[in-house]
């Protein structure tokens, strides 16, 4: 999610926070005024703190409703999570910019609410009442995600909302202990605002120490890695196969990466190849990718993957009228290819698809330090062009040779429930029919060595992922 979109939300929401404080206030004014005051002969006034603090927690409790019930689309079905830190790990296996951002911006969303407690009631500069009334909060927000179907129940999320209120609370606390404190001076007044600032400090250190420790490791993680252990005790597993015991060397290899500068100018320079003006390319830049738009008539992009240089051009006259797929020999169609700057390899596999779809393969092709893996697809029209292609083929370096798990070791994780399933938790039968070593990119750009299970889970066919480094 990129800063636009978090202030898209942030204005979206704050608006409706506005509104409902407008709406609350006309009736609040007019039951204060004609019921309170008139009808029972009330005297108690409101001071301008309160109604100032009052209407900025009003606000942001309108928006942290509008934020977690208002935001879903359509057709979003909700689901549970009870598994601890889980969220934490399947960040850590992307390594994704958006996961991190979700987690933190969990963790951020209930520090307002801890930051304004104390300042509305006394009864909240003791820790332990806003603890329970953030916990009882964040219950209330994913019981109703839970029970209505709009959101997702996830343990997690209960953890972080009460460590964003933990820290909003304890940024208060020393604020208003290094203003207003007389008793405590000197040291013990500054271990006092420590103490409260702990919850920050020690949130901002854990982030700091995860995301050093990624950035100075050699590999990057692996994203179908699991994320919590899945309990296999009620189900039957089948394998018949025999399984080595030898730690094998095996090569790792790297994909290119390409910074945001060089993409764009490999970009602008296809562009220019095919005929078109790549200069003033209008650019939606991501942390893993980017959008090049060539406005006009017809419109082209290309979304390009900084790792392993991956892309997919569109050229979007393909909807004009009469334009049409047609058939071609495939020595037409590569040269019609040269444009792009691609060189189909002599391994590669050629296949004809429906439409004029057509599509050439290579299976993790080795020559010397070199390995080829990936596909490329493209479509031919009757204007004799190219007007969708996608090039997933990836040249890869050799790195270094490096010993791997066992495949005995690697069965043992998968009978501990150390493997990612995306379809439940309640595995009746795993029937596993092959294993095999296969190569998957990890999230630093390097293709790393994997053993692959061929299963058949409750029917439906799945493959295991284990890695095969520790």
């Amino acid at each position: 999610m990129r800063i636009h979109e978090i202030l898209y939300f942030f204005k979206t929401y704050l608006l409706l926070g506005i509104m409902g404080l407008v709406a609350l206030t006309v009736v609040g004014t007019f039951s204060y005024v004609v019921i309170y005051k008139k009808i029972f002969k009330g005297n108690k006034k409101i001071s301008k703190r309160q109604m100032i603090l009052g209407g900025l927690f009003i606000i942001y409790m309108i928006m942290v409703f509008g934020v977690t019930f208002l935001s879903r689309g359509p057709n979003f079905r909700g689901s549970i999570s009870i598994h601890f830190l889980s969220s934490y790990r399947e960040a850590w296996n992307s390594f994704s910019l958006r996961s991190w951002q979700f987690i933190i911006l969990n963790i951020f969303m209930f520090v307002p609410f801890g930051f304004l407690l104390p300042l509305l009631n006394k009864r909240f500069h003791k820790y332990y009442n806003t603890l329970i009334a953030a916990t009882l909060l964040t219950m209330f927000i994913e019981l109703f995600q839970l029970v209505t179907g709009i959101g997702i129940f996830e343990v997690d999320d209960i953890f972080n909302n009460v460590l964003g209120a933990l820290i909003g609370y304890g940024i208060i606390m020393a604020l208003l202990s290094i203003i207003k404190s007389e008793k405590n001076k000197g040291l013990k007044k500054g271990l006092k605002v420590v103490g409260y600032l702990s919850p920050l400090m020690i949130t901002i250190a854990i982030f700091l120490s995860i995301f050093m420790y990624y950035y100075n490791k050699e590999l990057g993680n692996i994203a179908q890695d699991y994320i919590y252990k899945i309990n296999l005790k009620n189900t039957n597993i089948e394998f018949n196969s025999s399984l080595n015991d030898n730690n094998d060397l095996v090569p790792i290899y790297r994909a290119p990466i390409y910074t945001k500068d060089e993409s764009r100018q490999w970009v602008s320079d296809l562009f220019n190849n095919l005929g078109i003006d790549g200069s003033n390319l209008e650019i939606d830049a991501y942390h893993e990718n980017a959008i090049f738009w060539k406005r006009g008539e017809p419109t082209y992009n290309i979304w390009f993957n900084y790792i392993g240089g991956t892309y997919s051009f569109t050229d979007f006259s393909h909807f004009d009228d009469g334009v049409e797929p047609m058939k071609i020999e495939e020595s037409l169609l590569l040269e019609a290819l040269n444009d792009f700057r691609i060189n189909i390899p002599e391994e590669a596999e050629f296949y004809i698809g429906d439409n004029g779809q057509y599509q050439w393969k290579v299976a993790k092709f080795v020559k010397g330090d070199i390995l080829l893996d990936g596909v490329i697809t493209c479509t031919y029209f009757n204007d004799n062009t190219v007007k969708d292609l996608s090039n997933n083929l990836i040249t890869y370096q050799k790195i270094k040779d490096v010993s791997i798990k066992s495949e005995k070791e690697a069965f043992e994780e998968l009978m501990s429930g150390k493997f990612r399933y995306y379809y439940g938790e309640n595995i009746k039968d795993i029937i596993i029919e092959n294993i095999s070593l296969e190569y998957i990119l990890d999230t630093k750009g390097f293709y790393q060595p994997v053993y692959s299970f061929t299963s058949i889970i409750d029917d439906n066919e799945y493959s295991i992922i284990i890695p095969a480094i520790d």
